[in-house]
């Protein structure tokens, strides 16, 4: 009873920071709103961690509190890769049609980047503009908060070996188990459609994905990687990986079983994973017969790690996004009623023109 209590208060403090901090993940790190904001939101990790070891059959899954004026948003506690430990969730989702009060709609997933320095301080993963993106075309979006982060707490699981001596394969799959529970989890809800969705990720939450692809879970059409990748800036180096052999063995080992299709896209700026190093990932992840349209983006802002961090990046990755999922999804890909249109045409990019097998 104290720990369901816990946990419910916990909860309430959630909604009451979210009311007063504009922040999110980052690509690979986080952003802040001042120290005050960056002490509280610390203490806060600390305070949920209380209930972090739970028992999976006392977690209360599913919606907490009311939805949030801004495209539905409200609160959601999901299962993890883990026995005994579960995750929060931010769930966004198209507005209600009084003409099809049970309509179902395809799932993204989300997936964030991660900082092991601030890890335990970042508040829950929003992603505005990419998930509008996502919104306005029809899908609900859910952006689950990995098991080591902000208010799920607890250990990061997901972080196998050093930089000197890496796992990038494991330290991938750890991550795609909280996915792949969110996944499983998410397309049994009511208002979801059970197949058709689509898995999305940003820096090791695009790693995380590609690892998901390897699944070829039946739920997911297909594969939407930001930037991925692990072990970047490898102590302290822009453009330095930690073990970046290792990276690409891993590549090319979830290639080797994925099969669904997927589209990556990297910026030439990126001072995480640069285009070099890009298309090496790409050159592994099909050498197995792996699917994937990579774009290699052309600079944007100070550091193109956050190319889908805010609205300008919808007319930079945004038509070939939308030329992607009308391809695998057909004619069941529409621009919700009352948004804007499709944009117009995409800037100049680069495709790998490593097309492997499709699903």
């Amino acid at each position: 009873m104290l720990r369901r209590e816990i946990t419910r208060h916990g909860e309430l403090w959630m909604v009451f920071l979210r009311g007063m901090f504009v922040s999110r993940i980052g690509m690979a790190g986080t952003r802040h709103s001042g120290k005050f904001g960056f002490a509280l939101v610390a203490a806060f990790a600390a305070f949920i961690s209380l209930s972090s070891n739970v028992r999976a059959a006392d977690a209360p899954y599913g919606g907490f509190g009311p939805e949030g004026p801004r495209m539905r948003e409200q609160l959601w506690i999901l299962p993890s890769g883990e026995p005994g430990r579960f995750l929060r969730a931010t769930v966004f989702r198209p507005d209600a049609d009084p003409r099809e009060p049970n309509k179902k709609f395809p799932l993204v997933v989300i997936n964030h980047g991660t900082d092991e320095s601030t890890r335990l301080a970042v508040s829950m993963p929003v992603y505005y503009w990419l998930s509008r993106w996502f919104v306005e075309r029809g899908y609900a979006v859910v952006l689950p908060q990995r098991r080591g982060h902000g208010a799920t707490g607890g250990t990061l699981s997901e972080a196998i070996g050093t930089c000197a001596n890496p796992d990038h394969y494991d330290s991938g799959n750890i991550a795609a188990d909280d996915i792949t529970a969110t996944v499983n989890y998410m397309t049994a809800q009511p208002f979801i459609a059970s197949k058709g969705a689509i898995v999305a990720g940003i820096s090791t939450g695009g790693w995380a994905s590609l690892a998901v692809a390897a699944r070829n879970l039946p739920q997911v059409q297909a594969i939407v990687n930001f930037a991925g990748g692990r072990g970047g800036h490898a102590y302290g180096q822009a453009n330095a990986i930690c073990g970046e052999a290792d990276l690409l063995k891993a590549a090319r080992r979830y290639g080797d079983k994925a099969r669904e299709p997927t589209i990556w896209f990297y910026a030439q700026n990126d001072s995480y994973f640069g285009p070099t190093l890009a298309q090496k990932l790409a050159v592994a992840w099909s050498a197995g017969g792996a699917n994937v349209e990579e774009h290699i983006l052309p600079a944007y802002g100070n550091d193109g790690h956050t190319v889908a961090d805010d609205r300008q990046g919808w007319d930079i990755w945004g038509p070939s996004l939308d030329r992607f999922l009308t391809r695998v999804r057909g004619s069941e890909v529409e621009v919700a009623a009352g948004h804007s249109a499709p944009l117009s045409a995409p800037l100049e990019t680069s495709s790998i023109a490593t097309t492997g097998a499709t699903r």
